[in-house]
């Protein structure tokens, strides 16, 4: 797998125990319902087609608690970018990009490439 993937990954897990743990409704937890959807495709977001062995990707959209404190660490608000206005504020680090809108609430993206492990966007603008 690769180190990047690996990273990113053991990463939100540290930090999604570490903030069970400041919360005392949640001590002892080791893990969270995660609340969000994925998606299998082949070729690009923008384009895609049915995925195969070498080209399959896997984009993950998840909401909730875990969303809204990721959004809060990856700050600042990203005001370059498609879709950013004062009700609807995109934070990006890496390949994760995390929104905030005012109707729907804390949204969070990431992808991965299955066949070479890395990280990708998982999502479009």
């Amino acid at each position: 797998m690769n180190t990047r993937l690996v990273f990113i990954i053991a990463t939100l897990v540290l930090y999604a125990l570490t903030r069970a743990a400041d919360r005392p409704e949640t001590q002892g937890v080791g893990q969270q319902p995660l609340k969000g959807s994925y998606l299998i495709y082949g070729g690009e977001l923008g384009d895609i087609v049915p995925p195969t062995k070498t080209d399959r990707k896997v984009a993950f959209t998840f909401k909730g608690p875990l969303a809204k404190d990721l959004f809060e660490q990856i700050g600042p608000d990203n005001k370059n970018t498609c879709g950013a206005a004062p009700d609807h504020r995109i934070r990006d680090r890496g390949d994760l990009s995390c929104v905030w809108d005012k109707r729907d609430g804390y949204i969070c993206y990431f992808g991965l490439d299955v066949p070479t492990g890395k990280s990708t966007n998982g999502a479009i603008c």
